[in-house]
């Protein structure tokens, strides 16, 4: 087999298993998040193995494949403007030489994401989210922020493990 019908199989796979994570999240209650956590790695990989560009063209395939699955759509367009597209964030941003920076571009990420978010929650529901109006926004705020930090963390480290463990035997 060439190449790129390798590369093509491997992408397929990798597709299939992320929109498996991504429906498993409709019909397992309780874990949404966990499997939003699994189905945000899969791009990682396809970066790690074929690089950004068929990183990039792999999210808006499942992005487009996911619009069929039978999940709300509201909460799929959250995943990707979280999770979904953070792989090519997380690499185009680690690029950075000084920790520090990447530290701050990362939560200026989240931060921009999770207002934008929660702008246009209001504004397509016409009002503000539940737990906005449970919780003091600053609140649910820094919450998210240190949600964040923990999963760029396990995402490191998954990448981390990725590279070192598993990617010798993908042949």
């Amino acid at each position: 087999m060439g190449d790129k019908s390798k590369k093509l199989a491997r992408s397929a796979i990798l597709l299939a298993i992320m929109m498996i994570f991504i429906y498993l999240r409709t019909i397992i209650p309780g874990y949404q998040l966990a499997f939003y956590f699994l189905a945000s790695l899969i791009p990682g990989i396809v970066i790690i193995e074929y690089g950004l560009k068929q990183g990039i063209i792999f999210i808006v395939a499942t992005f487009i494949l996911s619009l069929i699955i039978p999940i709300d759509k509201i909460s799929l367009l959250l995943f990707y403007s979280f999770f979904g597209v953070y792989a090519v964030i997380k690499y185009l941003i680690e690029k950075i030489s000084s920790k520090l920076v990447i530290l701050a571009v990362k939560l200026l990420y989240i931060a921009a994401v999770f207002f934008v978010n929660m702008f246009f929650a209001a504004k397509i529901s016409g009002i503000v989210p539940n737990i906005m109006l449970e919780y003091n926004i600053w609140i649910v705020f820094a919450v998210a922020m240190a949600v964040f930090i923990l999963y760029d963390i396990m995402y490191s480290s998954f990448s981390d493990f990725y590279i070192n463990k598993i990617k010798r035997y993908i042949k």
